[in-house]
């Protein structure tokens, strides 16, 4: 009787032992009778009830020698431990640098004066349809007024290989050089660079090519979110293609920032090569600003911003094209300043055409030998408002007869001064 009642009372002590090791959930279920089955309570705090001395001297004087009880444990921390300190420190993984582009090592790079220009250059440009398909009957009534204007460089749009090789072959015979750009939308992409590039070579062209055209707009993405990083990675692809085709690789955006990730990303990828066949197509709209305006961006003078960002990237600026700008018919956006009227429309083209004759900008400061032609918007479209021939706005008879009127000339370089 006396071991059935010592074999009690250890069997009684070792189940204390054992709630008392448990976890606050197990000894809840144990005392209160909390079934597995049963949602548990909200956690909360559960008071440290003081040990039953008297109790826990019965099982000291009753248990056999070989147990020993454990002291009383605090409540166990909610905290994770810490893993062990290692001698051996963690290394982060570094990024994966991207790719080097594959580039052709055998073209040179071009300076200001390497690059082609039309014969008896004077800078006059103009942007010459706004559509890409052109006809017969097209080049019978445009190439005759691109003569007339002296113009000796056009920014012209092509669809298709049959277009640009009808074009070019157009264009070569009026002793004009051509800037081209690919009717292409900023989330599409484009190969065939090499077949348009020859074509230009059997015209005996130069190949300048625009690739795309405003990606940093709405209208250039047809309703899709305008995606930067996709648009960047298009360009990059289409410049190396160009440049190993040998062509000119032409960029154009109208945030200054577009244009910085696109030169750090052709940078990070090795492809510094690249810079030195590139050119930049900026756009300076002069709204209804006259042409010495200088309070921001949105004038003539506006392009110069963007030379300040080749400079600080490439650490040179290459040639500027300037492939839309000048002044619409009728633009009044600021009304500190007169609508643009026809005597303010020629006028104020007149000036710009003029910079490369005088050698000096509007504001009076030098102009830069990278800028080397400037194309208003838009030569010829009955559905142009702008348009100096066929608008339903009418012809801007003024100006064409103003722009007539300037001495025909060559436009005279830094290095043609010396």
């Amino acid at each position: 009787m006396q071991k059935r009642s010592n074999r009690m009372v250890a069997a009684f002590a070792l189940s204390v032992i054992a709630l008392l090791a448990c976890s606050p959930q197990v000894v809840l279920r144990e005392v209160v009778g909390l079934n597995q089955t049963e949602t548990p309570m909200r956690a909360v705090a559960i008071p440290v009830l003081p040990t039953p001395t008297p109790l826990i001297s019965a099982i000291a004087a009753t248990a056999p020698a070989t147990y020993s009880l454990p002291t009383a444990s605090p409540m166990p921390s909610l905290a994770l431990p810490l893993p062990a300190a290692s001698s051996t420190p963690t290394l982060l993984p570094t990024p994966t640098a991207p790719p080097a582009l594959p580039l052709r090592t055998d073209l040179p790079a071009l300076t200001l004066r390497d690059w082609q220009r039309p014969a008896n250059d004077n800078g006059r440009c103009f942007h010459f349809l706004p559509t890409g398909y052109f006809s017969a009957r097209d080049f019978e009534i445009q190439i005759p007024r691109l003569k007339d204007l002296q113009a000796r460089w056009v920014l012209a749009i092509y669809s298709d290989e049959n277009q640009l090789r009808l074009a070019a072959a157009q264009f070569k015979a009026a002793g004009v050089v051509p800037v081209w750009r690919r009717m292409l939308r900023a989330y599409q992409r484009y190969y065939a660079w090499d077949r348009d590039i020859q074509i230009l070579k059997d015209a005996g062209l130069p190949p300048y090519f625009q690739i795309y055209n405003e990606p940093d707009t709405g209208e250039e993405w047809d309703g899709r979110e305008i995606n930067r990083e996709q648009w960047v990675a298009y360009f990059v692809q289409a410049a190396k293609d160009l440049y190993n085709a040998g062509g000119f690789v032409g960029i154009q955006v109208l945030d200054e920032e577009w244009l910085r990730v696109v030169l750090q990303t052709i940078k990070a990828q090795k492809g510094d090569r690249i810079f030195g066949r590139m050119f930049f197509v900026p756009h300076p709209y002069g709204v209804n600003h006259p042409p010495n305006y200088v309070e921001d961006d949105v004038s003539v003078l506006g392009f110069r911003g963007f030379a300040d960002v080749f400079q600080q990237e490439i650490g040179f600026v290459p040639p500027f094209i300037a492939g839309e700008g000048g002044w619409k018919f009728k633009a009044g956006e600021d009304n500190r300043f007169p609508t643009v009227d026809d005597k303010l429309h020629a006028k104020y083209h007149v000036e710009v055409f003029r910079w490369f004759l005088d050698g000096k900008l509007s504001d009076g400061k030098p102009l830069p030998d990278y800028l080397f032609a400037f194309c208003p918007w838009i030569l010829a479209g009955a559905m142009e408002g702008a348009a100096w021939y066929d608008s339903f706005e009418g012809e801007r008879t003024l100006t064409i007869a103003e722009v007539k009127k300037i001495p025909i000339f060559t436009r005279k370089f830094s290095w043609d001064k010396k």
